[in-house]
């Protein structure tokens, strides 16, 4: 189990560092802290997604609007997949003045979610 955590940690690094280097080529270049945050966003809604799923399987009901209050695995997994890469895409998109708040936010909206999961009892867990 701690070795999927790893894996998680590990390849949502990813993207990042290979629109860095893309970035690097036309002047907007992503910094460490950069790299730091969008792997941050990566991985809290990797674990936001982990934690939907189970709250569905348990029988709660979904408090995103875009998702609908009882979205399938499916609904929940392309969800997840379009709000990442709408948030790395416009990350890698704007200039380094705006990135570091636009992840920050990005960062804190599934920090807010995963806390109120976990306080309505859905823990964080790793498959």
């Amino acid at each position: 189990m701690a070795a999927v955590l790893v894996a998680a940690v590990v390849f949502s690094a990813f993207p990042p560092r290979i629109a860095a280097q893309r970035a690097q080529k036309d002047g907007r270049s992503w910094n460490t802290s950069h790299i730091a945050l969008a792997s941050a966003f990566s991985i809290a809604l990797w674990i936001d997604a982990g934690q939907t799923r189970e709250a569905m399987r348990r029988g709660y009901r979904e408090t995103n609007p875009i998702l609908g209050p009882h979205p399938s695995v499916g609904q929940v997994n392309t969800y997840t997949a379009v709000a990442g890469l709408a948030v790395l895409g416009t990350a890698a998109a704007v200039g380094g003045r705006v990135r570091p708040w636009l992840l920050a936010v990005a960062l804190a909206v599934e920090t807010f979610a995963i806390t109120s999961t976990v306080r309505q009892g859905i823990a964080i867990r790793v498959p």
